[in-house]
């Protein structure tokens, strides 16, 4: 994949990144998008060289002068045992002992040369921060500087992860690392999705939950959310509750249906309605479709919606939104991965929204 940014855009450079990573992947992306907001981008900076501390990171530094201002820091990780491969132009005054250091030529729109962690150990996560500045101040000064603009995304998603790997690696001159696996499998089509669905609900019990009326609200990101989800079901259709799927793969600008260019559009998603399974494949929600279809052929009142904040405040708001009063999570809550807890996916938080919170373990 091209990892350069579109020379000369603005911020509606990312959507062209979006569809260049969707399209590499063949689905879209896990991600979280951070506009101008730069503290922001510092604070999660931190979070990720605090989890990657004795494991690996790659990271970009756009020039060897912020480097320079960060040499007690990486100094400390190296010794607690991290391995570093760095990015930047130019060459470091201060030297850190066993840091990888690979100088780049000066660009603006290189991956290389922009302000990036990526990490796969001890758990994957990626930071990748474009700047977009006027060119005259590119990579000079603070990420607060008056005139500074940045957007980028952070991700946990393991093909992402390990794609930026691959794409980092090369530049460095290292041994490449893993790249995207062959696409040796093909989707099944959605009729057996559904009927797959069906058939692993056949059996399932469940036990009385004792929430008040109100609809079941369940999350779905990745395969690993699907004991969550049929969970759901299973009790929307045993207490006779309306079912709200939360389709989180919309998260983020790359697969943010209220934020494309399609205008006026009877069957595009609201933010404020939710949308049954013909449009969820419209949209390319093979999974949600699947779930919606399968509810509702066990008289379950089921329709999907796609989160106008990530995380955890999406989930508040579908609770608000559509009269929820039982939320159903993941066994992964419970240990959330970094992205996770920087989009407030914890135990903790989501027990904070006053309904009862139930664990698919």
């Amino acid at each position: 994949m091209d990892w350069a940014y579109p020379t000369g855009a603005g911020p509606e450079g990312l959507f062209e990144m979006g569809r260049r990573l969707s399209a590499h992947l063949g689905r879209l992306p896990d991600a979280t998008t951070f506009l101008s907001d730069a503290r922001e981008m510092l604070r999660v900076t931190r979070r990720v060289e605090a989890v990657a501390t004795g494991g690996r990171l790659w990271v970009g530094f756009q020039t060897a002068g912020k480097l320079d201002a960060e040499t007690d820091r990486y100094r400390a990780m190296v010794a607690a045992g991290t391995r570093i491969v760095a990015f930047g132009s130019d060459a470091p005054t201060s030297l850190v002992e066993r840091l990888e250091y690979r100088r780049q030529r000066p660009d603006r729109y290189r991956l290389a040369n922009q302000w990036f962690l990526v990490s796969d150990e001890p758990e994957p996560i990626a930071f990748v921060s474009w700047e977009i500045s006027p060119a005259l101040i590119f990579g000079q000064g603070g990420a607060a500087t008056s005139g500074k603009q940045f957007v980028g995304f952070i991700s946990d998603d393991p093909l992402v992860v390990a794609e930026l790997i691959r794409v980092l690696s090369a530049t460095a001159g290292l041994a490449p690392g893993p790249g995207m696996p062959p696409r040796t499998t093909v989707m099944p089509a959605r009729d057996e999705r559904t009927a797959e669905l069906l058939a692993s609900l056949q059996s399932m019990v469940t036990s009385p939950t004792q929430a008040p009326d109100g609809a079941v609200v369940v999350a779905y990101r990745r395969p690993e959310d699907d004991a969550a989800v049929r969970l759901a079901i299973a009790i929307a259709r045993d207490e006779k509750r309306p079912l709200v799927l939360v389709d989180r793969t919309s998260e983020g600008i790359f697969g943010n249906p209220y934020n494309d260019l399609r205008g006026d559009d009877d069957y595009r998603p609201r933010p404020d309605r939710l949308f049954d399974a013909f449009i969820a494949r419209r949209e390319g929600r093979g999974t949600s479709a699947a779930v919606i279809a399968a509810a509702t052929s066990l008289g379950v009142q089921a329709g999907g919606w796609f989160p106008t904040a990530s995380g955890s405040n999406g989930i508040r708001e579908a609770l608000r939104r559509f009269g929820g009063s039982l939320l159903v999570v993941p066994a992964s809550t419970r240990e959330p991965s970094i992205g996770e807890r920087v989009r407030g996916m914890t135990m903790e938080s989501l027990q904070k929204m006053g309904v009862p919170v139930v664990v698919a373990d």
